[in-house]
């Protein structure tokens, strides 16, 4: 019995690391594409996906139909985190002044949360393979820590840590 719990706690750390590995080089663009978006880029192609909008209407009609009815509802920067055994996944995050910040926080291992105090961020604690959601704006500049606040502090002092740069 105590095999199996050794073999289940190595396969949830290397699904652990997969999804940490997936998700930092899912944006990460590769030399090919770069050459290629260079290429693309030095000459402007119609869009075949993108609707012809016509040419009679006012800027602001233009505008709502491209950007939909509600043009003015800012779009959440959506960053999906996960924690487990003293880290976070990522664990550094780049905004602008002024966004709209949603993080989705999943637990993969033990009982951990996401705490951001500079903007009055806290997550539910929660339990492996749940999840919790936050939203707020980011509306000052810096650097600001968050952390995992279970342990009274043991999970922030062992480094489950990361920081929110805000520009």
């Amino acid at each position: 019995m105590k095999n199996t719990k050794i073999v289940l706690v190595a396969v949830i750390i290397i699904l652990a690391i997969s999804v940490a590995y997936l998700l930092a080089t899912r944006n990460a663009p590769n030399e090919e594409n770069q050459k290629a978006n260079s290429a693309d880029n030095q000459t402007e192609k119609p869009n075949p996906m993108q609707a012809q909008v016509p040419a009679d209407l006012t800027d602001e009609q233009k505008t709502e139909l491209k950007t939909g009815a509600d043009s003015h509802a800012p779009t959440a920067l959506t960053f999906h985190i996960t924690g487990g055994s003293f880290y976070f996944t990522p664990n550094e995050i780049k905004v602008k002044q002024g966004d709209k910040v949603k993080i989705i926080f999943t637990n993969i291992l033990g009982t951990h949360n996401f705490i951001l105090e500079a903007f009055n961020v806290f997550t539910k604690t929660i339990k492996d393979g749940e999840s919790d959601t936050v939203e707020f704006t980011a509306d000052k500049k810096g650097t600001f820590e968050f952390y995992c606040g279970v342990g009274n502090g043991y999970h922030r002092m062992k480094g489950q840590i990361g920081v929110l740069l805000v520009e």
